[in-house]
């Protein structure tokens, strides 16, 4: 293999390999590009235009909403649409001494109210999923 035709004949032998491996490379590309999520939502289409937010600005929208809570210290807030309704996953790390029921059925209200009165879209809110997903003891003052 030290004779440059010889180099040539296995570079050439192996391309056809090479070159199914790329166009299926590509294809797995075009199938992940496609199927990732847009970065806004459009919320309502109207002749005079359309209402749109973007996901990351939903997603802090509830998270603000939920870390004002005593005893909620971090939230992270993920919203997915299906069937014409948003439905909201919270994660939350809270406080040891938080009223975890009482967290959860008030968030559940304030996320409906939020699609209805901040977004216009009364029917639209789904289920709302709360899930700790870490305690964070209190600080320890001296």
């Amino acid at each position: 293999m030290t004779d440059y035709t010889t180099w040539i004949e296995v570079l050439w032998a192996d391309a056809p390999r090479d070159i199914a491996l790329l166009w299926l490379a590509l294809a797995f590309w075009v199938v992940l590009v496609l199927l990732r999520p847009r970065a806004t939502i459009v919320l309502r289409k109207t002749d005079g235009g359309r209402l749109a937010i973007s996901r990351h600005a939903l997603d802090r929208l509830l998270e603000a909403c939920a870390e004002q809570l005593k005893g909620v210290v971090r939230a992270r807030a993920h919203v997915r649409r299906r069937g014409g309704k948003f439905h909201t996953t919270l994660h939350l790390k809270v406080r040891p001494n938080a009223k975890l029921d009482a967290i959860q059925g008030y968030l559940t209200q304030e996320v409906r109210d939020i699609f209805a009165e901040n977004l216009g879209l009364p029917e639209a809110a789904g289920r709302v999923e709360v899930k700790v997903t870490g305690i964070i003891p209190e600080s320890q003052g001296f």
